[in-house]
């Protein structure tokens, strides 16, 4: 590049080379190396949880989603599993710790593994009878 163009900062004086830094001037890492940092309060903390928690919003949503698709097929009905899920999730919606968020997201998942195996089990029983006769010889 050319002095002067894009990238180059000349001396006001129009040197013509590239400017140094001033003694004193800000390098990159000095907010590394700064020991007069102000240590994060209790009240960053909190926001840093609550943008966490916003973070992993997408998540329950999507885990909200799945359980009431599987939830259509529920034996006891669709109505039923409906209700119970939202309470479920209404229970804990003030819930503002990311670790103890991922645990109920864990269990939710955990959920949707035990749903599709009884919707599994309920489709071979299904099948086993149409295909099985009960006579023993």
């Amino acid at each position: 590049m050319a002095p002067g163009g894009v990238g180059w900062q000349t001396e006001p004086g129009g040197g013509g080379g590239p400017r140094r830094p001033r003694s004193g001037s800000w390098t990159g890492f000095q907010s590394l190396q700064n020991p007069n940092k102000p240590k994060k309060s209790h009240k960053d903390t909190v926001h840093r949880n609550v943008r966490m928690a916003n973070s992993l919003r997408s998540e329950v949503i999507k885990l909200y989603k799945n359980l009431l698709y599987l939830g259509r097929e529920y034996p006891k009905g669709a109505d039923y599993f409906r209700s119970r899920l939202k309470a479920a999730f209404l229970k804990n919606k003030d819930e503002t710790d990311p670790e103890k968020i991922k645990q109920l997201i864990a269990r939710g998942e955990f959920v949707i593994k035990e749903l599709e195996a009884l919707y599994f089990l309920r489709k071979y029983r299904a099948m086993k009878q149409r295909y099985y006769s009960d006579d023993k010889p």
